[in-house]
């Protein structure tokens, strides 16, 4: 008899002790789904982010080059009235001026169809074509009469 209830206290130490575990493998598989919603979350609030960066780049870009491409017509008119022998000069700066004012252009179409993993490489060649493009300009203007 004392076997009997010797075995019935085995089962129950072995019984008492999976309860608190079984609650525990809950509350981690709870944690586990709500560590997985949250990072699905912050995942999607990181693309969002990027998408907007990316959007407000593209619209900046945009309106910078189309600030340069109004400077460049008028910069052609005053070429146009400048005299012969300084207008050849000119006018060779100025279309090295328009080929990478078009390297611009292209940069921001590749820009506007990028991934947006790959946007920040694009941003970066978009920004170096730019400053080039200014300084560019900028050099023009200096020789301007």
């Amino acid at each position: 008899m004392n076997r009997g209830w010797l075995a019935v206290g085995a089962v129950s130490v072995v019984v008492a002790s999976t309860i608190p575990w079984s609650g525990m493998a809950a509350e981690s598989a709870a944690s586990a789904e709500k560590v997985v919603k949250e990072t699905q979350e912050a995942i999607e609030a990181t693309k969002e982010y990027t998408a907007q960066q990316k959007e407000a780049f593209q619209g900046k870009a945009h309106e910078e080059l189309t600030a340069i491409q109004r400077q460049i017509v008028g910069l052609r008119e005053k070429i146009a009235k400048a005299s012969e022998s300084t207008r050849a000069d000119l006018q060779k700066s100025l279309n090295e001026l328009e080929k990478k004012k078009d390297g611009v252009k292209e940069s921001l179409d590749e820009l506007k169809v990028a991934t947006d993993a790959k946007w920040h490489e694009v941003r970066e060649g978009m920004n170096n074509a730019m400053n080039e493009l200014k300084h560019s300009y900028q050099k023009l203007l200096s020789h301007m009469p």
